[in-house]
């Protein structure tokens, strides 16, 4: 089974917008580091600089998803945006000892990768506006990293007597996966890429956080209870899809598997989403269970399904939108702030949110899920 990150990022979204007029006028800034002159180029790259380029991109695309997500529930989001050429380190600390002095921002994250001439510098940000870790330090709210905190896929999929093989815990963000099993009480061991990876075998949940695209593959994922792949590389142009550390021909393998994308970085969002609530009301939403809502997901699909499509075949054809001719089998119509999607050649329907595009039911009409 694919695991659908929006499922726990969506129903957090809705969560925090019950407090969203506390939150008017709270701030989160986010600081994205353009990536260095030596890599804004395509041509005679080495695989090193081709992998850093990609963590650079990668970060756009995250620092996008944070500002949608923080958005949707009232918070301003600052972006300040820096090329390593054009900033000094004394220019970046006096940005950070801005953000401390400022009460209206609640909040700060710094984006990785950044050149590695600032990262000494992030010590002056306060701990308490730390909301992500990147000191590398508790801040007595958070331990880790809130990418590494996505595994709470884990938690509700690991037995007492579970297994965990952890795919890069030696870095940044894998070191606060490990950190994190560990508090719960979930055993877990370390591999390293160019560690003997079949010993992934032993375990019965793997999680990978290395970012080398295609690591994974079925040779060393045999019949796992749940894969979590925490990489995430952008293609190289845009015909090229995102790729994990999971190869592609091993997702049909383990029992359920994060995809990327659409997998850790929804829950991530979902979990900074939380954080801020914490930070700036004291308030600590439930506990998720990935399990939980994916069952109250299917069955609210199962009750929208049939009243959808019996709207579908009803509503005049004047008020159902088709795409161009060559996707002539989509039927789209548009109801207030949701888009129902019946595509009779898959046999799938769907609803969504237009404002959002979050994908909220999808039902596969001839097999019911």
């Amino acid at each position: 089974m694919i695991i659908d990150g929006n499922i726990i990022k969506e129903h957090v979204k809705n969560q925090c917008k019950n407090y969203q007029e506390q939150l008017l006028g709270k701030e989160i800034t986010i600081i994205r580091f353009n990536p260095p002159a030596n890599l804004r180029v395509s041509e005679n790259l080495s695989e090193r600089q081709k992998s850093l380029k990609g963590k650079y991109e990668a970060a756009l695309v995250s620092e996008n998803q944070k500002l949608a997500t923080f958005e949707s529930f009232g918070v301003k989001v600052t972006r300040q945006t820096l090329s390593p050429e054009d900033t000094t380190v004394e220019q970046f600390q006096s940005l950070l000892r801005n953000i401390n002095d400022n009460e209206n921002v609640k909040a700060a994250i710094v984006q990785f990768p950044i050149p590695s001439e600032f990262e000494d510098s992030l010590e002056i940000l306060s701990p308490e506006k730390d909301i992500d870790i990147v000191r590398e330090e508790p801040n007595g709210l958070f331990s880790v990293p809130a990418t590494s905190e996505g595994v709470a896929f884990v938690e509700s999929f690991a037995q007492p007597d579970s297994n965990i093989a952890v795919i890069g815990g030696g870095g940044f963000i894998g070191n606060g996966v490990v950190n994190y099993l560990r508090e719960k009480n979930i055993n877990c061991f370390i591999l390293e890429d160019g560690d003997d990876l079949s010993r992934t075998r032993v375990a019965d949940i793997v999680v990978t956080v290395t970012g080398v695209p295609g690591l994974a593959t079925p040779y060393i994922l045999p019949q796992h209870r749940l894969v979590v792949d925490s990489g995430f590389t952008p293609g190289e142009t845009k015909q090229d899809r995102t790729r994990g550390d999971v190869d592609k021909s091993a997702y049909n393998i383990p029992q359920n598997i994060t995809p990327v994308p659409g997998g850790i970085g929804p829950t991530e969002m979902a979990i900074l989403a939380e954080r801020f609530i914490k930070m700036e009301l004291g308030i600590e939403l439930p506990k998720l269970n990935y399990q939980q809502l994916a069952q109250e997901r299917l069955e609210r699909a199962q009750i929208i399904t049939p009243l959808a499509k019996d709207i579908l075949a009803t509503t005049n054809n004047n008020d159902i939108s088709r795409p161009p001719a060559e996707k002539s089998e989509l039927f789209v119509l548009e109801l207030g702030d949701y888009k129902l999607t019946l595509d009779t050649e898959k046999n799938i329907f769907m609803v969504s949110r237009l404002q959002e595009k979050t994908l909220l039911i999808q039902e596969n009409l001839t097999t019911g899920v």
